[in-house]
């Protein structure tokens, strides 16, 4: 069995996570969360390209992976649809209020005996 591509896509995946953790400590706003996704994008088409060995697998496989792939993209599509199309409605200020305990009447609240009322 040949290694040699299976050595160069782990020393990728190693150089990927490098640069995954040094863009997650740069302060880039909003980029850092773009750099991120395409990073782990990248990786993910790397391990199920080479180490699932999905291009040399039967049509039936590789069907199912796109079907999961059209899936989840499709969930991406309408969840953001769905936060982008809502409005901003917060909630009314309420100040916080103490609230009295319910439990028990309040003849029971220093009484310590045994259960059935006899002390």
């Amino acid at each position: 069995m040949n290694t040699r591509p299976l050595l160069i896509t782990w020393a990728a995946l190693l150089v990927l996570l490098a640069i995954s953790a040094g863009s997650a400590l740069l302060p880039l706003g909003w980029f850092n969360t773009a750099i991120g996704l395409v990073i782990a994008a990248v990786k993910a088409l790397l391990v199920v390209i080479v180490f699932m060995r999905l291009r040399r697998s039967h049509a039936l496989l590789r069907i199912a992976a796109v079907t999961g792939v059209v899936t989840m993209a499709l969930l991406f599509i309408l969840s953001g649809a769905d936060y982008a199309t809502r409005e901003l409605a917060p909630a009314t200020y309420q100040q916080p209020t103490q609230v009295p305990p319910t439990f028990g009447s309040r003849s029971d609240v220093g009484r310590i005996g045994p259960v059935g009322g006899r002390r």
